[in-house]
């Protein structure tokens, strides 16, 4: 049944369960009964309103490649980044604020040109010095599901 048909049904009902309660039926119990069954109808043509038609699509699920931002030193990332861009930002501030105020850094990140996807060490330097600083972005695939194959 759709949700007008509940309502005409619960509509329906009201009318009976008056006339067995206020008419010349009389009989307050029927009334009683028949009122109650139109609540029903009356919920489910409300649920049928409310309900959409067809359950939401979901789309497949596919792997996510997501930047990890590092210290070499810590066994913790420092985040998980949608873009390597935001990782390089958030290495860069936190090596800034190992600096003075005011000190001239200019960032260098170094990748490995036979694998630009993989690991990117940040260097800064200062004047005519350039030191490594032990953080780095790596490119992690977050795999869509689990391939059993894939251990063998």
């Amino acid at each position: 049944m759709t949700g007008p048909k509940h309502i005409r049904e619960a509509e329906r009902l009201l009318g009976m369960a008056h006339h067995f309660t206020y008419g010349d039926g009389g009989d307050a119990a029927v009334g009683a009964a028949l009122a109650a069954e139109a609540q029903g109808y009356a919920l489910l043509a409300l649920v049928a309103q409310l309900a959409p038609a067809a359950p939401p699509a979901v789309p497949a699920a596919q792997a996510v490649t997501v930047y990890r931002a590092a210290y070499e030193h810590s066994p913790f990332p420092l985040g998980l980044y949608a873009n390597p861009e935001a990782a390089r930002a958030h290495c860069e501030a936190v090596v800034s604020d190992e600096y003075p105020a005011g000190t001239a850094l200019f960032f260098e990140w170094s990748v490995d040109e036979d694998e630009p996807e993989s690991v990117c060490e940040l260097d800064v330097r200062i004047g005519d010095e350039t030191t490594s600083t032990g953080y780095t972005v790596t490119a992690v695939v977050a795999e869509a599901a689990y391939d059993p194959e894939a251990d063998a």
